[in-house]
């Protein structure tokens, strides 16, 4: 079910970035790119730290790769208006 949600939030908002008006930058989409496999891995590295019972590593990892995957997808979206 995450898997699900996380490749329809992916495909939206790599469906508002190709449906603009104006052509992107080449930047942007490597922005994007990298910012939403650090989100994919943030989930698979909490959902996997969970299911072995490490919580505090769970925690951890959701945020090393989140917070940056986070500000990667932010910064794509500013700079693609």
């Amino acid at each position: 079910m995450i898997n699900l949600i996380l490749g329809i939030l992916t495909g939206f908002t790599a469906a508002a970035l190709l449906f603009k008006g104006n052509t992107q930058a080449w930047y942007v989409w490597v922005f994007f790119v990298l910012g939403a496999a650090s989100i994919i891995l943030s989930f698979d590295v909490l959902v996997g730290s969970i299911k072995e019972h490490e919580n505090k590593a769970a925690a951890r990892g959701f945020l090393l790769f989140g917070i940056p995957g986070f500000f990667l997808v932010a910064i794509s979206m500013i700079l693609g208006m």
